[in-house]
């Protein structure tokens, strides 16, 4: 074999797996089709949140607590910067009844807060008579395009050979797994897909029901009063403004200002195509969206970045052996609106899978063969 595992994509995922795989002295080929670094997936945009109190579901706290672990031992720069999370919305919104519930069964600390509370504790905030409020103290917000170079760079240092190339098919053989590129064929014992939004396209034959929907991301300077908008005083947030819409956000760290986006508001689109710039009209959704909830944040428009997320359809990743395919393929993809976070952890998981067949921690929640008819 030419190598012991191949790992088709290098955004936070697939460079976490080639930095965990060769970390464990494997033979490592990690491929993307675009440079390291690049803003053509979902693994850029200056921060992404990182929480606990999770809305999604409980059964992610087990992941969640070795990703806090592990990224308190990344260099500064990638290191869990801790100013908070606040969560807004009515008090029985999937977000803030969830959130509550998550740190309930595992104990996370929180505060609930009343909409008076939050204004005088977060000024920054106006939430509507009939929003509440919970507060994760130890959450924060992680830089993407940093925790890549990272997690790229550590794994050349363990002996990963990382490839700027476009994977055109691949194959399971008799004896382990065949990636062709335009270079020509590549032979591995085991295959990773973590090509996040064209992870569809590549695995189509595995019948994944991924979808992949544009969103932006929009960076304002705040029309007044900046220094409020820091991160030493103002955390991040995620705010339910009406049912299936909503809202995140981010403080003024850095010359781009205070970060925002819609987390439901996308269309689908063709990864294959480069996202055309943002539209005057995503600008002025999100303008209207935060005006009177955050006053004074949305001045100058410093920059708006398209991203794009990979969705299942009950919104959980797809993380685990391709079925059929045990256990030559393993698939993490399906991450985008709530994945980053977990970086560092599904390094570990795929590793596991890939060295032992197995991990620790139960993915029954988030095994592709979930989307197997009965």
């Amino acid at each position: 074999m030419d190598y012991d595992v191949i790992i088709v994509g290098l955004g936070g995922m697939g460079a976490a797996s080639a930095d965990a795989l060769a970390g464990r002295g494997l033979r490592v080929l990690a491929v993307d089709q675009f440079d390291l670094g690049h803003a053509r997936g979902a693994s850029h945009g200056r921060s992404r949140i990182v929480r606990q109190a999770y809305f999604e579901s409980p059964d992610y706290i087990p992941l969640l607590r070795r990703a806090y672990a592990l990224w308190d031992t990344f260099p500064a720069d990638c290191r869990l910067r801790r100013v908070g999370c606040l969560m807004l919305g009515p008090d029985d919104s999937r977000l803030v009844a969830g959130a509550t519930r998550s740190a309930e069964v595992w104990q996370i600390p929180i505060e609930l807060l009343t909409a008076a509370e939050v204004t005088d504790r977060f000024p920054q905030f106006a939430p509507g008579p009939g929003d509440v409020a919970l507060f994760e103290p130890d959450a924060g917000f992680v830089r993407p395009e940093e925790t890549v170079a990272f997690l790229a760079a550590r794994a050349r240092t363990r002996g990963a050979e990382l490839m700027t190339e476009r994977v055109h098919s691949w194959e399971v053989t008799g004896h382990g797994v065949r990636v062709w590129t335009p270079m020509g064929a590549f032979a591995a014992d085991r295959l990773v897909l973590a090509a996040g939004a064209w992870t569809p396209a590549l695995a189509a034959a595995l019948a994944l029901p991924i979808r992949v929907e544009r969103r932006v991301q929009h960076f304002f300077a705040p029309a007044r009063d900046a220094a409020r908008f820091g991160p030493d005083v103002m955390p991040t947030f995620i705010w339910n403004i009406a049912p299936g819409d909503t809202i995140y956000g981010f403080p003024a760290d850095g010359p781009d200002g205070v970060k925002v986006g819609f987390h439901e508001r996308g269309r689908v689109v063709d990864p294959g195509h480069e996202q055309p710039p943002a539209s005057a009209a995503e600008v002025g959704q999100m303008r209207a969206a935060v005006a009177d909830r955050l006053p004074g944040v949305a001045g100058e428009v410093v920059r708006s970045v398209p991203c794009l997320y990979a969705l299942t359809p009950d919104h959980n990743f797809t993380l685990g052996f391709a079925p059929g395919l045990e256990p030559r393929v393993v698939v993490a993809a399906g991450f985008s609106g709530h994945g980053f976070k977990f970086v560092p952890v599904i390094g570990e998981v795929v590793a596991d899978l890939v060295t032992r067949g197995q991990t620790d921690f139960d993915l029954d929640f988030l095994s592709p063969a979930r989307f197997l008819a009965p």
